[in-house]
């Protein structure tokens, strides 16, 4: 029993000595990708980190497979591109402090754009009743005003002769 506590603890002391290199593995192109296609190039406009190729780019995917294989989380990985770049290698700002008004003012300015469409449009409607009679009223004069009419023509056209 005493020889098979000896080797348990040895192969733990040469474990932790190692730090367990011989079992880390590799991680997959798709796991790298899964991590670069949320991070963009910080050279190139608008170009996610996973379909660039420039050297600086296939550089940082290693830097994920490294923190990777030592453990890290995606978000861990992310915050440290942040850190190392900044925001831009996200793709868009932060939602927080001031940068909160790049994500609400067009939300706002779509909300009181249609509630002006709402209000003109509704405006509109009211009038157009009031609107058609009194046109219908204009339209189809009645008969004595059209004889009055009629009457003032042919009394103008003979002035005129």
């Amino acid at each position: 029993m005493r020889k098979l506590l000896w080797f348990a603890l040895a192969v733990a002391a040469l474990v932790g000595v190692s730090g367990l290199p011989a079992l880390a593995q590799t991680p997959t192109p798709n796991e790298i990708n899964a991590i670069a296609k949320e991070l963009w190039c910080p050279l190139c406009n608008g170009v996610r980190l996973d379909n660039c190729e420039l050297q600086a780019c296939i550089q940082m995917r290693e830097v994920i497979a490294q923190k990777l294989v030592a453990g890290e989380s995606k978000e861990q990985i992310k915050a440290y591109f942040v850190e190392q770049y900044g925001d831009v290698v996200l793709g868009a700002p932060a939602a927080e402090g001031f940068n909160r008004l790049v994500w609400l003012l067009p939300i706002l300015a779509g909300v009181v754009g249609l509630g002006w469409l709402v209000f003109f449009v509704r405006a509109g409607l009211r009038r157009r009743p009031a609107a058609a009679k009194a046109a219908s009223m204009t339209s189809r004069p009645t008969a004595k005003a059209q004889d009055d009419y009629l009457k003032r023509v042919d009394e103008e056209m003979g002035r005129d002769e």
